[in-house]
Formats: structure tokens, C-alpha cells, sequence
């Protein structure tokens, strides 16, 4: 969907080129650059005034106006002035089962971004009696955090309209996050420092091994396969055979207040200590290696009008690091924390250079990569709708390119942790999901129990 004559036009900035690098490699399921999402909540909804209150939201969020195209090999973007949903379907579902199945079956079905459809858009009359809205929009129109914001801004415009309640100050434009973005690749400088940090910090440690959640078994069989017992990235990213799961699990109330509570004393960043439970199960399978690199992803939203826009903005930070058994869970915690800081200080180097600078250092083929997983932390809390009730829900691609991308968040309303895991079941099975699960919460335990264990014991006892 081209513009017209005169309209400003945009190149694609690096998180969103690292979206279309996905879209590139799979080449027959497109949805796999989708974000399906829902709330829902007890309190009644009145559609009709949601839809003007959507329409505008659309103009408010400039994300929601924006379009793509294709020129001589290459995508450009663009913003529409004006742009209305004309009609917005409302269903009503009698059982769990149907309504997981449609807004799944919907979850599933391409975003055509190249011919003007960006998002689609559901309210619904939810089984259990509550109220509901879910999108699925172009991950190249927003990440995870754009979708919280739309939800949140969304309600507070439909308070306004519905009940008078102020109208919530002006969102963050996408448009100068972007000329932001392309302003940042443009400085040949720093773009050269960066990457020489990055040739730092990946040779310091040496090669990184590739440790996944289903053990060895693809590593030593491409050793076997290549004559080459020292490979240490396997070929995991395969577009062809990305037929995905996604597999949902609650912590218990009972030990979710455990973790909750030593996060709190602590002081300690979830995004880290997850991340720790899960690595220290990675290695128990994986020859109890202490070096482990998982790509996590950061929202990238430093300012309060980027944390209040819409747009993709997100990129994986290469979160490589190696923790000897010796180390306390406290000290492992605390290198952590270290590595998330550094990490921070240098995201503007944009993700698909770092890989290729990997590949560059170590070796490796197209299909290779050492990193065994995509991670991200969803922040959201008790406020992050303006205090409406919600519960949140993520819906499956039923594809991926990735072997394995995992989140979590933390459900104030429930009280409870919650993980989510896409991955490949061409690779990783349920039962390898299933005892990443078990053995990730019960490592969070185990530390939280007793901080000053070592992770030497840790492993013994998982």
C-alpha cells in the first residue's frame, strides 16, 4: 500500500528490520511477526462506546496509522493522517473451549501488513460472564509493551467517554522514536564502538556453547554428523519445519508468595532471577556448563514518552554469561544484575549486527546459533490498566522460527507467577518444556529458601 505524493516516508529502524529478518525466514507461515493478545475484566463494558473510544485511540496512538511497503527489494513505512475502524466484531462465547479455539484460530491468521491490514480487532462477551478485548497486530507496529499501552489507553479513553473521567494525557509519538532510531545507525562512530565492545565482550569468554532446554542431543548429534567434536553451535533455526506449541503454566499462590517475597526483600530484578532458575536448570542438563547465553528481550524505552507510545521498539540483548558453581545465588544474582546493567549501556547496537558478528567471530553458519532462547519479562502490574481489573492471555502462532521463546510475568490480581513457552516441537517436546518448568520454579525456591547456597548445591539437589 503505497503513499501519496508527498507523504514523509520512512526506513524500516533496526527492531523492526530484525521483525522482517523473521518474516524473511519463514517462508511459508507469515504469522510469525503477529502479537495475539487479550484482557479481559469484570467490569461491564459498553461496546459501542468502546468502538468510538477505539476510533480515537487510533488517533492518539500514531502507531495504529502506520503502513508498509515494498519498493525495488526494500521496506519503507509511512503514517496515515487519519484512519477509522468502521465496524468491530463482538462475539460471545459459552465456553472456555470456544472461545480459546476462535481467538486462537484468529491468532493464527496473517496480518496482510503489505496490503493496508496492520491490526484486527475483537470485543467479546467472555464464558465466565466478563468483558473482553483482544488485537493481533504487526509486531513491525508494536512490541509487547505498545500492546499494554494501547489496552491501558484504550480503557482510560473509554472512562473518559463512558463515565467522565479526565482524558489521559497526550501518547508519546512513534514518528520521532523513529527518526530517533534511524538518527542513532546513521552515527558510523558509535556504531563502530559498539561493536567493538561487542568483539570484547563475546571473545572474553571465548566461544559459547549452545546448552537448550532438551540437553545435548542436538549438539552432539551435529558433532557426530560434522566429524567435529569441539562444534559448539548447532544448526537450530530451521524455517521450514517451525510448527510451534505454546504451553502455559501458573506458579501455586504458595510459592509464588515465596519468590514474591524474596524479590521484595532483595531488591532483586525478576528479569534476573528467572533467568538464573532457568540457566541453572539449562546446565544440570548440559554437563552442568557454567557458561549459558540466552538472547532477552529489552523494551528499549527510555524516556516517559517512549514508555507512553506505541511502536516496536524492542531488541534481544545478547545475555551471554558464564557463572562457576562456587558463586552464592546471591553473587550469581548480583553478576547478573552486573551483566543486565553493561548490556543496557550498549542496546543501541542493533540485534542482526551483533548476530553477525557472531558469525563472524566464531564461525558459524546461517543456520547456526549458540544461544538457546529468546526471553522476555513482562512488567505489568496491579495500575498498568488505570485500575481496572484484567486478566491477560497470550495466544499461540501454531509456528515459530526460534527453538524456544519464553516469558513470564508477575499477576498481581491473581497473585501467582506465570510462564508462557513457545518453542518448536520439532526440537524441544512438552516434556522438555514440562521439566524446564518444574525445574525453573524449583530452583526459585531453592534459592529464595536460602540465598547463601551455592549453585554448586543447587545443582546437586534439582
Amino acid at each position: 500500500m503505497k503513499p501519496k505524493a508527498g507523504t514523509e516516508v520512512f526506513e524500516l529502524i533496526p527492531s523492526q528490520k530484525m521483525i522482517n529478518f523473521m518474516l524473511k525466514y519463514s517462508f511459508f507461515h507469515k504469522q510469525v511477526i503477529q502479537i495475539p493478545m487479550s484482557i479481559v475484566t469484570s467490569t461491564p463494558i459498553d461496546f459501542d462506546v468502546l468502538k468510538k473510544a477505539l476510533n480515537i485511540e487510533i488517533e492518539r496512538n500514531d502507531c495504529m496509522r502506520l503502513r508498509f511497503y515494498k519498493e525495488h527489494g526494500e521496506f519503507y513505512q509511512y503514517f496515515l493522517d487519519k484512519f477509522v475502524v468502521e465496524d468491530v466484531p463482538v462475539m460471545t462465547f459459552s465456553t472456555e473451549e470456544e472461545q480459546e479455539a476462535f481467538l486462537t484460530a484468529d491468532a493464527r491468521k496473517p496480518i496482510r501488513h503489505l496490503k493496508g491490514e496492520d491490526f484486527r480487532i475483537i470485543f467479546f462477551n467472555s464464558f465466565d460472564g466478563r468483558y473482553g478485548i483482544y488485537i493481533n497486530v504487526t509486531h513491525l507496529c508494536m512490541d509487547a509493551a505498545a500492546v499494554f499501552v494501547f489496552f491501558s489507553d484504550l480503557l482510560a479513553v473509554y472512562d473518559h467517554l463512558k463515565n467522565g473521567k479526565p482524558m489521559p494525557r497526550p501518547l508519546g509519538e512513534y514518528k520521532k522514536t523513529i527518526r530517533k532510531e534511524l538518527a542513532i545507525v546513521a552515527d558510523e562512530k558509535k556504531m563502530k564502538e559498539e561493536e567493538e565492545f561487542y568483539t570484547q565482550f563475546f571473545l572474553k569468554d571465548g566461544d559459547p556453547l549452545y546448552a537448550g532446554v532438551h540437553g545435548p542431543e542436538l549438539l552432539e548429534k551435529e558433532r557426530k554428523r560434522k566429524h567435529d567434536p569441539s562444534l559448539r553451535a548447532p544448526s537450530c533455526f530451521d524455517p521450514i519445519h517451525d510448527k510451534a506449541e505454546l504451553a502455559k503454566f501458573d506458579v501455586s499462590k504458595e510459592d509464588s508468595d515465596k519468590i514474591l517475597a524474596f524479590m521484595q526483600s532483595s531488591g532483586v530484578s525478576p528479569e534476573c532471577l528467572v533467568q538464573l532458575a532457568m540457566r541453572l536448570h539449562i546446565s544440570k542438563i548440559n554437563y552442568r556448563t557454567n557458561d549459558s547465553y540466552f538472547v532477552t528481550l529489552c523494551t528499549r524505552r527510555r524516556t516517559l514518552d517512549e514508555k507512553r507510545s506505541g511502536g516496536t521498539l524492542a531488541e534481544p540483548l545478547p545475555w551471554r554469561i558464564v557463572l562457576p558453581e562456587e558463586l552464592t545465588f546471591t553473587e550469581a544474582l548480583d553478576k547478573m544484575a552486573e551483566l543486565q546493567m553493561t548490556l543496557f549501556k550498549h542496546m543501541d547496537y542493533p540485534y542482526l549486527e551483533c548476530r553477525e558478528l557472531v558469525r563472524r567471530l566464531f564461525n558459524y553458519s546461517p543456520i547456526a546459533a549458540s544461544s538457546s532462547m529468546m526471553f522476555s519479562w513482562f512488567p505489568i502490574g496491579k495500575d498498568t490498566m488505570n485500575g481496572w481489573d484484567y486478566e491477560f492471555s497470550g495466544y499461540s502462532l501454531g509456528r515459530y522460527i526460534m527453538p524456544l521463546y519464553s516469558f513470564a510475568m508477575y499477576d498481581s490480581h491473581t497473585g501467582c507467577f506465570k510462564f508462557s513457552y513457545l518453542h518448536r516441537t520439532n526440537m524441544i517436546t512438552s516434556e522438555h518444556i514440562k521439566a524446564l518448568h518444574e525445574k525453573t520454579v524449583r530452583a526459585l525456591l531453592l534459592g529464595a529458601e536460602n540465598p547463601d547456597r551455592t549453585l554448586g548445591e543447587i545443582l546437586d539437589i534439582l
